[in-house]
């Protein structure tokens, strides 16, 4: 196992795509909404996401500049 979980890498790499809330996340990742919210907590307080938006009950994250950079360091394997 790596040092950054499967999963935590899936979350990122959905978000270096497109912002989203934990719902949608978890639909298009096919895991569990308490698994997901699990996984974003630890992130956020890791420094690797940040909420965008919190408006209509729906908290919308996004990779920080941090988040951003391990993420390239995890997928950029050359």
């Amino acid at each position: 196992m790596g040092l950054v979980p499967e999963t935590k890498i899936r979350i990122l790499e959905a978000l270096d795509e497109e912002q989203a809330h934990g719902y949608l996340l978890a639909e298009r990742l096919d895991l569990s909404h308490g698994y997901i919210y699990t996984h974003l907590k630890e992130l956020r307080q890791e420094g690797m996401i940040e909420v965008v938006d919190d408006s209509e009950d729906k908290k919308i994250y996004g990779l920080t500049e941090n988040g951003e950079y391990l993420l390239k360091a995890l997928t950029d394997r050359n």
